[in-house]
């Protein structure tokens, strides 16, 4: 298993940008695998895979997340 820094942020490489890594993200990537789980998606096979899933997901929602509120703070309006 990779080393992980157990202090509140760890930083990642994703995309060629530094993002900070904040527990919030590990709850959502959780959360989602859990969903997953609940949907029977998992399974001995796809384990791996699942869990990459999730955990693409919750960075994913970060990354969105981050995006929106920097073009928040700018006096954007954001729209669905």
């Amino acid at each position: 298993m990779a080393h992980r820094d157990m202090s509140e942020m760890t930083r990642i490489a994703f995309h060629r940008n530094d993002l900070v890594i904040e527990p919030t993200i590990y709850n959502a990537a959780t959360q989602i695998l859990t969903g997953l789980i609940a949907s029977d998606k998992l399974n001995a096979s796809n384990e791996a895979a699942v869990i990459k899933k999730a955990i693409e997901l919750a960075l994913e929602l970060a990354v969105q997340t981050d995006k929106m509120m920097d073009s928040g703070s700018e006096g954007g309006v954001n729209s669905f």
